[in-house]
């Protein structure tokens, strides 16, 4: 569900965005792609991309066989304001690198198809999405 005010995440929602990146961290190199970092424990963190406005570290990113930053959304609301500052900074830096950004959320949101609601969110804080990963 869209929301447009700020929200703390839940300790729940906490996990479920930790197990998406675990289960793309073990997948991503088994479809190809090297020099995998991850924002968990234990794993080589992604660098912090600058913005004009704001921060943020991507939840993945691979360096070939192209750059890619991933970013995850999990189960629950999510602040419409977030989610643009962050798309728009990885779209950027994708493009400023000749990489890609990927998206990684459920296959299921509220009832509705993750990818369709992806391909909203990106249509309305326009970014282009190089692939939704869908799980």
């Amino acid at each position: 569900m869209l929301e447009t005010t700020t929200f703390e995440p839940t300790a729940a929602a906490d996990v479920h965005k930790e197990a998406f990146i675990r289960l793309m961290a073990e997948t991503l190199p088994l479809a190809g792609y090297r020099g995998v970092r991850a924002d968990l424990p234990g794993w080589e963190v992604p660098e912090v991309i600058h913005g004009a406005m704001r921060d943020h570290r991507p939840s993945l990113s691979c360096e070939a066989p192209k750059p890619t930053f991933l970013d995850v959304l999990s189960p629950g609301p999510v602040a419409l304001e977030e989610v643009a500052s962050r798309w728009q900074l990885f779209a950027s830096a994708a493009e400023l690198t000749g990489g890609e950004f990927h998206v990684v959320l459920p296959r299921w949101i509220a009832g509705r198809d993750g990818r369709t609601i992806a391909k909203q969110i990106a249509e309305l804080v326009g970014v282009h999405i190089g692939y939704i990963w869908a799980v």
